[in-house]
């Protein structure tokens, strides 16, 4: 493989012009009918608005009172709230100006909010402001709504938990996730520009927009506003008085408080009884969401009779410098013969409680964690004889317990960063798997802690996370996820119950910037009356599907996990022959085989794309996670029999495998028929910024006539920083990324300065003589009455969209001729939550060019065009040099 990555290595994609966009001079967006309304009825609604805030302040202080009376504990000083505000119009960020902090962003223009000004004097000063017509009050409009804080369960519970709200019981405890928002707004509005320090109303609204972009907490004010709310909340919950019998559970390693941060807010689990969490949900001003605990299922094993002899083959150790890859799970065997050589047991650690001391892989039936680490070394297999060196070292951190449960006593975002800071800061480990996920769906509106650390550790630290997508179990029901024998029960049989959305991909698979595996079949079992379920490379009949939250596309790959065997169509029994099973290394602590094909599941499938991620980091020791993740994602493929699929059955096999199987050789290189172009190195990008690439295409591409057929496909990895607080991709996100391509015949300086000149623009279909017709295309938006509905997609596949992930992958089969001037990219950069003009993100980008069903030599036409155009650059280098010479005689 090193030889034809020598001949066949990556091609540098080059940046040809870069710009910026001018500053939005607002407008352009549809003012609804009900704000115009309360424009036209400044006393009306004014009125409405002062009703409100007098009855929720006066509810607020008869509650502070009842609570000295019950022996409840004392509430923040703070008032909290719900707002409605035109979802079309008004930024939630702007309410910093009325002194209120937004505790959450919600769906449909609601707004949960909180003041230190119990009065709400600010807001009710701009009230004033707007009945009488006066400078200050322009905003007053478009909050359509004040509603009390009774609404708070149907917005900040999880839906399970929404739906047993209210069979809680007083005095049962509870043990739940819960996340508290941190940004002090009162106190950063004391430091904000004032009316009366300008002389005019220009120059006060031009400083005013100036330090609402720009101002936020320094890291020591937002640590110390963090330690405020941490007392407030540990306070609440176990004040003596009370008797809710509250407490944070505490982080197993150094008995610290378990919580992690976010830029906005911070996630703890609590352990309370269900007087108390009522409590907290109804009153506590800063609390935003509050979820239970993910419970886990074991993938299913079984054991089956034969056994390969493996005995003559032996593993070598890696490299000295070979990579690193950390296996988060229930620990691993580590003096196995097929695994003792690239176990690197000097970082071992073990985050069960009782059990530190414990690194070993105690899972019954042959272990998890340990065919999870076989898997990273042998993806295919184990070999029967001769020698194969380990492509990387697998690093050992045990989480889950004998039972594969990950303990309640274990807060999974606390845990992920302590093992961050140990592997990726001492021995800058970089890959991390992750074969965990919850028995239930992942949810679709606001990004889990456990997620959102994942996404938090990848934008502070060049780290990958792949994830299993979730399993669905044969025979065992969940509330959330019935079982493939209740699914047939009902009459939804494979595939159609993948597409359901209790089908959907298992937390933390929805993760923004991890990278997410599900499972395919790698055998057709057929002795009847026994046949497996899914045939060969169709999707397993237990994987879970996409797409994730925000209708970002997940899985995005797919990898051999195995698949079920059954007896009957109608009321089946479920087995795994030893052929549908992928072949893993298995624990030997409790007896039986060292190497067995035994178990079925997404766990067995997301390490074999760790195999490709730590022979990517092997070959591309100096390059970012961000390119791994883009090369493995641009090497996927779906398989060949998608090909003859109309729209409608691409877009379920899109859900069901993402963009396909990875391949290694695709990632690692290329071949005479195709040709991969990556930026080198971390390109960076800020908010309303665009970077052009250009791809010039090598000269036999042009003759006219038939032409042959050349398969394009581009993928665009990037990472931003996340904020919980926010339901929606757009403002998770610091700053979101997606690309664009151009149209026939436009050159680098016109294209540039089209999408530039159309960033702020209204999304409408693409118009002009586009030269690609793309499988997913980019989703296009329009407000309707104040709603932003979709307004179609540009490609094939109308339901999905490419730029709604942080990976973002498209594909289209062209004419060679088609090519004749080339095309260019451009990546375009959004603001996000992060106003900071200055602000900017990492990403990496591939383009590949293969034929299809030709043996047109393509890699050497690219080399040779590449080669000249080097040389090119070098002389207009040395004129350049030259001139300045002659100037400076």
């Amino acid at each position: 493989m090193s030889e034809q990555l020598n001949q066949f290595s990556h091609l540098p994609l080059r940046l040809t012009n870069e710009g910026t966009a001018a500053a939005p001079t607002g407008g352009g967006r549809k003012t609804s009918a009900t704000t115009l309304a309360n424009r036209g009825n400044a006393g009306g609604h004014g009125r409405k608005l002062n009703s409100s805030i007098s009855t929720l302040i006066s509810n607020w202080e008869t509650e502070r009172e009842n609570r000295k009376e019950e022996g409840k504990p004392d509430l923040p000083d703070a008032v909290s709230f719900i707002l409605q505000v035109d979802p079309n119009l008004f930024n939630a960020d702007a309410l910093k100006s009325f002194g209120i902090e937004v505790v959450a962003e919600l769906e449909e223009g609601y707004i949960i909010g909180a003041s230190a000004d119990i009065q709400l004097s600010e807001l009710r000063k701009k009230i004033q402001q707007f009945i009488d017509s006066q400078r200050g009050g322009g905003k007053v409009p478009e909050i359509w709504e004040i509603l009390e804080g009774t609404k708070r369960p149907e917005y900040i519970l999880s839906p399970s938990l929404k739906a047993q709200w209210d069979q809680i019981l007083d005095h049962q405890e509870y043990i739940v996730d819960v996340g508290i928002s941190c940004i002090n707004i009162q106190e950063q509005y004391s430091k904000c520009p004032k009316p009366e320090s300008f002389k005019s109303d220009a120059e006060f609204q031009q400083k005013l927009d100036e330090w609402l972009d720009n101002h936020n907490l320094t890291p020591e004010e937002w640590d110390d506003l963090y330690l405020v709310r941490e007392d407030q909340l540990e306070k609440f919950i176990s004040d003596p008085k009370s008797g809710y019998q509250g407490e944070i559970l505490q982080s197993v390693q150094g008995d610290e408080i378990g919580i992690s941060r976010l830029p906005d807010s911070f996630s703890c689990r609590i352990r309370i009884l269900g007087k108390g969490l009522k409590d907290l949900v109804f009153n506590f001003p800063y609390i935003f969401d509050v979820s239970e605990v993910d419970e886990f299922i074991t993938p299913s094993a079984t054991q089956n009779s034969s056994e390969s002899d493996h005995e003559q083959f032996e593993l070598e150790a890696p490299q000295p410098n070979a990579p690193k890859v950390c296996i988060i799970d229930s620990g691993i065997q580590q003096n196995h013969p097929k695994l003792r050589v690239a176990i690197e047991a000097t970082l071992s650690t073990s985050w069960v409680p009782g059990e530190t001391h414990i690194t070993a892989d105690y899972c019954g039936g042959g272990g998890h964690g340990t065919r999870v680490a076989g898997a990273v070394l042998y993806p295919r297999g184990i070999p029967k004889t001769g020698r194969q060196q380990a492509v990387c070292w697998l690093q050992n951190a045990r989480i889950l317990n004998a039972r594969n449960e990950l303990p309640k006593l274990i807060f999974p975002p606390d845990v992920l960063e302590e093992i961050v800071t140990i592997y990726y800061r001492q021995t800058k480990t970089r890959i991390y798997n992750h074969s965990i996920a919850g028995i239930s769906p992942c949810r679709t509106q606001s990004m889990t802690p456990w997620a959102a650390a994942i996404d938090k550790l990848s934008w502070e630290n060049d780290v990958l996370f792949i994830v299993a997508a979730g399993n669905i179990e044969a025979v065992r029901s969940f509330v959330t996820r019935p079982s493939i024998a209740a699914h047939i029960q009902a009459g939804r049989y494979y595939p159609e119950y993948l597409l359901q959305p209790s089908a959907r991909v298992a937390n933390p698979a929805q993760s923004f910037q991890a990278l997410t595996v599900g499972s395919i079949a790698h055998h057709t079992y057929c002795s009847p009356p026994l046949i497996s379920i899914a045939k060969e490379n169709y999707p397993s009949s237990f994987s879970c599907s996409g797409p994730g939250i925000w209708d970002t596309i997940k899985p995005e790959v797919v990898e051999y996990g195995g698949d079920y065997v059954i007896d009957s169509p109608t009321s089946p029994n479920f087995t795994t022959p030893e052929s549908v099973c992928p072949e893993l290394i298995r624990s030997t602590r409790d007896g039986g085989k060292a190497v067995s094909a035994d178990a079925v599941g997404t766990s067995f499938a997301a390490p074999k794309v760790t195999h490709i991620a730590a022979a990517l980091e092997a070959a591309f020791p100096q390059e970012s996670t961000l390119l791994y993740r883009a090369l493995i994602v641009q090497s996927a493929r779906l398989p060949a029999w998608t090909n003859s699929l109309n729209a409608k059955e691409l877009y379920h096999a899109i859900r069901t495998m993402g963009y396909g199987l990875p391949d290694i050789n695709r990632a690692l290189g290329n071949s005479p028929n195709r040709v991969t172009l990556t930026t080198r190195g971390l390109e960076r990008i800020k908010a309303r910024q665009a970077k052009v690439y250009q791809v010039k295409v090598p000269e036999n591409f042009l003759p006219q006539g038939e032409g042959f057929d050349i398969l394009i496909e581009i993928t665009l990895s990037y990472v931003a920083e996340p904020r919980r607080t926010r339901r929606n991709r757009r403002k998770y996100l610091s700053t979101w990324l997606d690309w664009t391509c151009s149209k026939r015949g436009e050159d680098p300086d016109r294209f540039l300065d089209r999408v530039l000149s159309e960033y702020d623009a209204p999304e409408e279909a693409e118009k002009g003589d586009k030269l690609l017709r793309w499988t997913l295309g980019k989703k296009q938006f329009k407000p309707t009455n104040g709603q932003t509905q979709p307004n179609g997609i540009d490609g094939i596949v109308k339901e999905l969209s490419r730029s709604t992930g942080t990976v973002q992958k498209d594909w289209a089969t062209v004419k060679s001729y088609e090519l004749r001037e080339g095309f260019c990219i451009a990546v375009v950069g959004h603001t996000g939550w992060n106003q900071d003009s200055n602000a900017d993100v990492p990403f990496a980008l591939a383009v590949s060019f293969e034929t299809v069903n030709s043996d047109i030599n393509l890699y050497s036409s690219f080399v040779e065009a590449e080669v000249k155009a080097e040389a090119e650059v070098q002389a207009k280098v040395r004129a350049q040099q030259k001139i300045q010479l002659q100037q400076s005689v």
